[in-house]
């Protein structure tokens, strides 16, 4: 399953996209990859289906449709709060999670899912908070479609960031209730001007002298397309270099999941709960299979020890890329699903979802 945007670098130039104003594609190799990808699948005997909006993308019935390739925008797909919701408009971000977990769940060698929610990122460079804050939401609400449609038994479920955003959150902030997305109650002590909230360490914002947010008063709200004040002039922001959390549920969060660790770590712990690589034979002869004496993960910080009874460990693992163009089950309960675990990573920029231990597809 693969759903997005970015259909220009599927397309040749001399084909023309399918949506006003109707661009030509960017591809200088003469081959069209959606053509390519059907007659691949055809070849084969699959059953496969291209969609490139949503009222296409609803018609797919699961039952009858086994590779599904989505690919709704010229270029990346429009901000969350842009999003055209008519059918002729693109999916949001839960409604491809939901289409892509009812074809995968479907196979009976598990599945790894694989979501970004890419376009927070986006916004933090423009300094655009309004937009970043509508497109984590939107992050949130395909977390929360996951849910239902999966067995947290077999499920490993992980969300993450591959890195931060020098946005700052600061101020007095009174009275209660203060709005995020408002300025602070308290004027500056220096110069007797409102800041927002939310400000930036780099970017487009910087302004000389500093820019004066347009909603002056604590009960207003940056719009969306405010862009908030930073300190430093770049055209675009850059990452920020603290650390962001990994939050896990299922099978091995609790072992693989927990502590601080390096960024690096994460896809060994990946490859480890899905059987893959080195890992592969791990799961290959069922719960029995598994013991204690397994090395786990191969990376550069050991896993953390299996909880001991009446202690409860945090399921938080810290781990720390740039715009482009234009709860966790009792113990033991791990060791019955060495043969059909799923594992799903949930990043502020990636949602993946495991295989069993069969392999996946």
């Amino acid at each position: 399953v693969i759903l997005g945007g970015g259909r220009r670098h599927w397309l040749p130039k001399v084909s023309r996209d399918p949506e006003p104003p109707g661009e030509e594609g960017r591809r200088l190799d003469g081959r069209n990859l959606i053509a390519d990808w059907l007659r691949e699948k055809k070849r084969r005997g699959l059953r496969a289906e291209y969609v490139w909006n949503r009222a296409q993308m609803e018609q797919v019935d699961p039952r009858r449709v086994d590779h599904l390739l989505g690919l709704f925008a010229y270029s990346h797909l429009d901000f969350e709060a842009d999003r055209d919701t008519g059918p002729g408009g693109d999916p949001s971000l839960a409604d491809m999670t939901r289409v892509a977990l009812s074809i995968l769940a479907k196979n009976p060698r598990g599945f790894l899912l694989f979501v970004e929610g890419g376009r927070i990122d986006h916004a933090h460079h423009y300094n655009n908070a309004y937009r970043a804050l509508v497109e984590t939401l939107a992050l949130e609400a395909a977390l929360l479609a996951a849910l239902p449609l999966v067995d947290l038994a077999d499920t490993l479920l992980v969300l993450t960031a591959d890195h931060s955003h020098v946005l700052t959150l600061g101020g007095l902030a009174t009275p209660r209730g203060n709005p995020i997305l408002g300025v602070d109650s308290k004027m500056s002590d220096i110069d007797g001007l409102p800041y927002s909230t939310l400000l930036y360490g780099n970017g487009p914002g910087f302004s000389q002298p500093r820019p004066i947010p347009s909603n002056s008063s604590s009960s207003e709200v940056a719009g969306r397309n405010s862009v908030h004040g930073a300190a430093v002039p770049r055209q675009w922001a850059t990452h920020g270099g603290e650390d962001v959390p990994i939050y896990a549920q299922g099978p091995l969060a609790n072992q693989l999941f927990s502590g601080s660790v390096d960024q690096s770590y994460i896809p060994h712990a990946i490859a480890y709960a899905a059987c893959l690589g080195e890992h592969n034979q791990r799961c290959s002869g069922g719960p029995d299979n598994y013991s204690a004496s397994d090395p786990g993960p191969a990376a550069c910080v050991a896993p953390a020890p299996e909880p001991q009874p009446g202690v409860v460990r945090g399921g938080v693992v810290v781990a720390s890329s740039v715009m482009a163009d234009d709860s966790a089950p009792p113990h033991g309960s791990a060791h019955k699903s060495q043969n059909s675990t799923n594992l799903i990573i949930f990043t502020i920029m990636f949602l993946f979802a495991s295989t069993t231990s069969y392999g996946f597809e």
